[in-house]
């Protein structure tokens, strides 16, 4: 694939002196990589002041994404459609290499690390700026303009000019009239978008559907770009703006990683978990929040909208790489980003291999043209390999095929990153064989959900909406798949995008979350491949009958997609909303506890149980101190498990709980929750009356205690420690 031209990929060029189109004159500056180095390493600067932490946690973000990028790319030149990916995530490749070095090399000091790195970034763009004989002011002399294709809209009203625009402010502004009025624990069990002003973002959504679409129509980039800005602040910025405290339980398994790191500036004994062997994202951001004084949990409240700014970067970068026009790529990065219901945007690596991931694609992809991207490639692959466990090997599936097939060069790199990645894993590979490394050859069992029960009705209108989303992404790939290759446009290399990741459940369920991963990745390649036919759908010349069907379509298929995919997004609103209260009371819990302690409940849901450094001791006392009931009381692998949680309780389960807290425990609590409960309602694993005679039975019982109750939050403690001298560590308790 080493020629790109719209006319070959399947884009229609836009064409600047076409009839019914003007052309105008945008300012535009020749992009100096040495200026960029330095605005980042200035902004390194102030994030080393003492100005307050939410400041320089700003600055630091915009080092980490101008700085190492900009100053590596001061020296190595690539193709000028990758930038805009490549530069914010070669700098976190390079940050993340950097601060999980510093940890595993014990030299943990997070000031220092940001100051050798400011100084790198600032005397890279010194040499340069020496050898040329130029220097940063420079730049403010090198403006320029450019023409861009626009419509041409002699007589019209400024409402017509600016339709799109409208459009997308009157969608972020019926978000911000809902976000008040959003329900927390209180939503229904159908979600956010049928619970108070939740039907409003629904509308927004509808709206900047419509704004892109009129944008694409248009050809107005700027309108386009807008549209997909609100798309991110309606679907996404949601999760800050509506919430106290992050949702999802296993944020705060990830921030009591955070702390841990924080606390003792080491890693975790191995034994922990599985993140004392892939421990990259949480040494980024100890390091960023100990360097900046913000603390974990603020960062991670606003995680989600930061990734899918950076995820839309990669989309249209990865378009414009393979040759697609800006409005076709605004397109295709708009379209992944409301085709991903999936939520794994949350603090976690996944999101990050995520990043790191696609940034690898967009290298690979421009490597036929730039052999010194398939390199780069490589470097941004080796900061992905101890962030997350499965991502790595499905780009080193992905670029095997394209390094096999020429489409991506040099053709070592492919060799390179399966070195790396398989060399990391037998050195970790003790942490992984727990796991299991495959889970069985067919595909049908792999790709099964962890959830296999349904409760409520509302669970199976969910579960139909996204499953019908992510069919007719997948299928719609597919028919433009087709479209292009009958119009004999290049169309391998996206289809290796698309669907590759299938691959992935010829070998592993990843604890039933595979399926959720092939869709997760296969996006990118889905969006490019459904994008130019979006495009040519709404260029469609005439005015008859066919032309009118094919134009709406397009626009109800997007519109229905985005009311769609911001369903599944928040769905599961009242199960993993966290109110400051819990989490509190679950920190005073938690933090120095005993490591004989146990945490008991029938489901997660709104009492994180893992959110302070504390945890690791306790972990490695008993892996298992807060699991929930089902590993409690039977083996999780017994096949009669559905059948006997279903039962639960039982008087024969009451008087284990009992007898484990009068004989067994050290100090035991059993949590229930309004999420919890609602949470064994919704998926119907356990009978829906079985919380409540957990609850009576404990009230009765001379072994339990009520230690805190406040509505439906309740908490019980047993009524009395063993006569043991407490121990405080792990190893002081064996």
């Amino acid at each position: 694939m080493t020629t790109t031209v719209a006319a070959q990929t399947g884009d229609p060029a836009p064409t600047v002196a076409a009839a019914g189109h003007a052309v105008r004159r945008l300012p535009s500056m020749p992009l100096r990589m040495a200026d960029l180095a330095v605005l980042g390493a200035a902004a390194g600067v102030v994030a080393m002041t003492a100005l307050p932490s939410v400041i320089r946690a700003g600055a630091l973000a915009v080092f980490i994404a101008l700085g190492p990028g900009a100053a590596v790319l001061t020296w190595v030149r690539i193709p000028r459609r990758a930038l805009l990916s490549t530069v914010p995530v070669l700098g976190i490749a390079l940050v993340t290499m950097v601060t999980i070095a510093a940890m595993w090399s014990y030299r943990w000091s997070p000031p220092d690390i940001l100051w050798v790195q400011v100084v790198a970034v600032a005397g890279s763009s010194a040499w340069w700026y020496y050898r040329r004989g130029t220097s940063v002011l420079e730049a403010a002399r090198r403006w320029r303009w450019r023409t861009v294709p626009g419509v041409a809209h002699r007589g019209t009203s400024v409402v017509r000019r600016h339709f799109s625009l409208l459009l997308s402010g009157a969608a972020v502004a019926l978000w911000a009239a809902a976000v008040p009025g959003l329900p927390g624990v209180e939503a229904s069990y159908y979600g956010l978008l049928f619970s108070g002003t939740g039907p409003l973002l629904a509308v927004s959504m509808v709206l900047t559907s419509w704004a892109l679409l009129v944008a694409l129509r248009d050809r107005t980039l700027v309108p386009a770009a807008a549209a997909i800005g609100a798309a991110i602040v309606v679907a996404r910025v949601t999760t800050f703006a509506a919430t106290d405290v992050p949702l999802w339980d296993w944020t705060y398994k990830h921030l009591a990683v955070v702390d841990y790191l924080m606390v003792h500036g080491r890693i975790m004994a191995d034994g922990t978990d599985i993140y004392a062997q892939w421990t990259a994202f949480f040494a980024v951001w100890a390091w960023f929040c100990e360097a900046t004084g913000l603390p974990a949990m603020t960062v991670a409240h606003v995680f989600a909208p930061v990734i899918h700014v950076l995820i839309a970067f990669t989309v249209y970068s990865a378009a414009r790489v393979v040759g697609r026009s800006r409005r076709t790529a605004l397109a295709a990065a708009y379209l992944a980003e409301i085709a991903n219901w999936v939520g794994q945007d949350y603090f976690a690596p996944q999101a990050w291999a995520l990043v790191l991931g696609f940034g690898t694609l967009v290298l690979l992809l421009a490597s036929p043209r730039s052999r010194a991207c398939g390199v780069l490639s490589v470097v941004v692959f080796a900061a992905m390999v101890p962030t997350h466990q499965l991502t790595p090997f499905w780009i080193v599936a992905v670029a095997s095929v394209l390094c096999l097939f020429k489409r991506a060069r040099p053709r070592w790199a492919a060799l390179a990153m399966a070195g790396v990645a398989l060399a990391y894993l037998v050195l970790n590979l003790e942490a992984v064989l727990p796991y299991g490394l495959l889970s069985g050859g067919s595909p049908l069992d792999n790709a099964a959900s962890n959830v296999l029960t349904s409760g409520l009705p509302a669970k199976d209108f969910t579960s139909a909406v996204v499953r019908t989303l992510s069919v007719v992404v997948i299928l719609s790939a597919v028919g433009c798949a087709i479209w292009c290759r009958r119009h004999k446009r290049p169309v391998f290399t996206l289809a290796v995008l698309a669907f590759s990741s299938f691959g992935l459940l010829f070998g592993q369920s990843y604890g039933g979350e595979a399926i959720f991963r092939v869709y997760l990745y296969a996006l990118l390649g889905c969006a490019l491949l459904i994008a130019p036919a979006l495009v040519a759908a709404l260029d469609t010349a005439g005015r008859g009958a066919r032309t009118v069907l094919v134009r709406t379509v397009a626009a109800v298929g997007v519109t229905a997609a985005a009311v769609a995919g911001l369903h599944g997004y928040v769905a599961l609103w009242p199960m993993i909303y966290q109110t400051r209260e819990q989490v509190e009371l679950m920190d005073r819990i938690t933090d120095g506890a005993d490591v004989r302690t146990r945490l008991v409940m029938l489901r997660l849901g709104g009492m994180p149980t893992r959110l302070n450094a504390s945890y690791a001791e306790v972990t490695l006392y008993n892996h298992y101190f807060d699991a929930t009931i089902g590993f409690d009381l039977w083996d999780y692998r017994d096949p009669k498990l559905p059948e006997l949680k279903a039962q639960f309780p039982t008087a024969e389960d009451i008087k284990t709980l009992d007898d484990y807290a009068q004989y067994d425990a050290f100090r035991a609590y059993v949590l229930f929750s309004e999420q919890s409960d609602k949470a064994v309602r919704y998926y119907g694993d356990f009978r829906p009356e079985a919380a409540d005679i957990m609850k009576q039975a404990l009230r009765s019982s001379p072994n339990w205690t009520v230690y805190y109750e406040d509505g439906e939050t309740v908490v019980f403690r047993t009524a009395h420690d063993w006569d043991v001298p407490p121990q405080t560590t792990a190893e002081g308790a064996r």
